[in-house]
């Protein structure tokens, strides 16, 4: 239900940010205030005071401190990811025009703006020999992508992406400017990379590149009938693959749309999505036991740049009301894989898409930054689209039967850009992180002038 055009504090908060900046600014009265103040995940209905759209970094200055004075939280959400029930009644920071982007192919660095989305910078290091440690898809903003610690298709070989982060450009609770690094701030760099946000506004980063390796990728798909071995076959796979290679299993009916080729829509499929960093000869070595399996429909692994990354997942970008369910997985014993395909079998019944993905290596490093080491070896990871009351509670009920078969083998814990309209920040950090970030953030931001679509509670 929308919130009514009268409302006088949020009618106040639009003229005080209206009379104070230059650049848009979107509240409840204007006409277009319903298509504004959605996100990408059409699930969650976003009520926010105000939206702003600023230009400069000084209009991010300039929100913070009227929003301050006006006792509004702050909140930022670059391009529509993100969206949680926490954003209610927040002055919200729509920092897409921010697409700063300087790289400097000597010193391997690049600085982003807060509005860069990885499409933008995958695109602008073609032919520099250097990559990024970007995740499934590209529509996602870098900036905000860190802030979450950042899960990368190369996580196995180099670790989350925050790891690769040196400074943090930072509007702060009193509208200062700074520059954030490891020595000039310990423990607000530490927070920032992984603590999912709520300690500032981040207007750009500084991350260092990595020489880009050649890259192998694609997709490997077998029908329905298949999926018992698959499931197999990756396990087995999974077990000893060098953290060069990287496999995400997905048990999916594909939706009639796109971007999902018109031949796959509505088939129930076996889809594996295939990186390796290396020669294409060792990758097929590796995938020999997979493509023993018969029934190989879609073979689409081969050399491919590293600007046609995101076309491995191959994940929609358009909004969806989607609903999110994950665990950490330690392992996939015989027991989990018959449980997973008893409850989520790929079939047009099943209301859930479900994606094993291949964690360990790197991720399970100790970090100075608040991203926690991931002990667990998998990433079971689930969503669904879900348009109405009766569609959400099928698909509730249907995570209650997964966590009942499943319960013996499924971590509590999961990743904190995993947690989709979850606002509840405890499932994808431990004790002693929240411990600290709570620390960080009374120190930081004693009035609470930020809030997080997860926000850090005292």
């Amino acid at each position: 239900m929308s919130v009514s055009t009268q409302d006088p504090t949020r009618t106040s908060v639009v003229t005080a940010l209206r009379t104070a900046l230059s650049c848009p600014v979107h509240g409840p009265p204007d006409p277009d205030w319903e298509s504004v103040r959605r996100g990408w995940n059409l699930h969650v209905d976003q009520q926010p005071a105000a939206i702003v759209a600023p230009a400069t970094v000084s209009d991010v200055q300039e929100t913070v401190r009227t929003a301050a004075a006006l006792g509004v939280p702050v909140t930022v959400q670059s391009n529509g990811h993100g969206a949680t029930a926490a954003t209610t009644g927040t002055v919200m920071v729509r920092a897409h025009r921010l697409r700063d982007l300087s790289i400097d192919v000597q010193t391997r660095r690049a600085r982003v703006g807060a509005g860069v989305k990885w499409a933008h910078l995958v695109a602008a290091l073609a032919d520099s020999g250097l990559t990024g440690t970007p995740g499934s898809t590209d529509d996602l903003t870098v900036v905000g992508y860190h802030t979450g610690g950042g899960l990368p298709w190369f996580g196995r070989a180099y670790g989350p992406a925050a790891r690769w982060v040196r400074a943090w450009q930072v509007v702060r609770a009193d509208g200062e400017l700074v520059e954030v690094t490891a020595d000039s701030d310990p423990d607000l760099f530490w927070a920032l990379g992984g603590g999912g946000g709520g300690l500032g506004v981040v207007t750009a980063v500084e991350i260092e590149l990595l020489p880009a390796p050649p890259l192998v990728g694609g997709q490997l798909m077998w029908p329905a009938d298949r999926a018992a071995q698959v499931l197999a076959a990756f396990a087995d796979v999974t077990r000893s693959a060098p953290p060069e290679l990287t496999l995400w299993l997905w048990l999916i009916t594909f939706p009639p749309s796109e971007p999902f080729p018109p031949e796959l829509h509505e088939r129930s499929m076996v889809n594996l999505n295939v990186t390796f960093l290396g020669a294409e000869a060792e990758a097929e070595e590796l995938l020999a036991p997979l493509r023993a399996v018969p029934g190989l429909e879609v073979d689409t692994v081969a050399p491919l740049p590293m600007s046609e990354l995101s076309s491995v997942a191959n994940e929609p970008t358009q909004p969806l009301p989607v609903l999110d369910w994950s665990h950490f997985v330690a392992e996939l014993s015989t027991d989990f894989q018959r449980g997973l395909l008893e409850v989520n079998p790929p079939h047009p019944q099943t209301p859930m898409i479900a994606c094993i993905r291949h964690l360990g290596g790197a991720l399970r490093q100790e970090l100075p930054t608040a991203v926690e080491p991931i002990a667990e070896e998998y990433l079971l990871f689930g969503f669904s689209l879900a348009g109405s009351a009766a569609q959400e509670e099928t698909v509730r009920a249907h995570w209650r039967a997964l966590e009942r078969r499943l319960g013996a083998h499924l971590s509590h814990r999961t990743h904190l850009n995993m947690l989709g309209p979850d606002p509840d920040i405890t499932r994808g950090l431990g004790p002693a992180t929240l411990a600290r970030l709570r620390r960080v953030k009374a120190a930081q931001d004693p009035h609470r002038v930020f809030r997080s679509h997860r926000p850090i509670l005292p």
